[in-house]
């Protein structure tokens, strides 16, 4: 995802040019890591959820939702489950995305004040 969004010159259909992903990261509130651990059951089923969750309140297919969005939500958990962070910000203009991390994730005990 990361190589999407910062204009990997592999991927010249999704270059961005100059990137505000760059400069987050150089300012240091923004870091890119590892997909999320698919062996930790709660990672892997909250991903599921996230699929199933994307698909029906965008009306499509879970076959065509998109792998890097159900990380996103993997990833957000796994922060929190792991204490790697106290909370998770998320920035997106995809609201089903959005939504589902915001509907998933406090079913793990994580609260509004951790989700943003």
């Amino acid at each position: 995802m990361y190589a999407e969004v910062a204009g990997d010159s592999s991927l010249d259909e999704y270059t961005t040019g100059d990137s505000a992903v760059e400069k987050a990261l150089q300012e240091g509130w923004m870091k890119v890591t590892e997909s999320p651990s698919y062996s930790d059951s709660d990672i892997s089923t909250v991903m599921d959820q996230a699929r199933s969750f994307i698909a029906s309140a965008s009306d499509r297919s879970e076959d065509i939702v998109e792998k890097a969005d159900t990380e996103l939500v993997g990833l957000a958990l796994e922060l929190l489950l792991t204490d790697t962070a106290d909370r998770v910000i998320r920035v997106t203009n995809d609201i089903p995305l959005g939504k589902a991390a915001e509907s998933l994730l406090p079913q793990y005990g994580f609260d509004n004040e951790q989700i943003t």
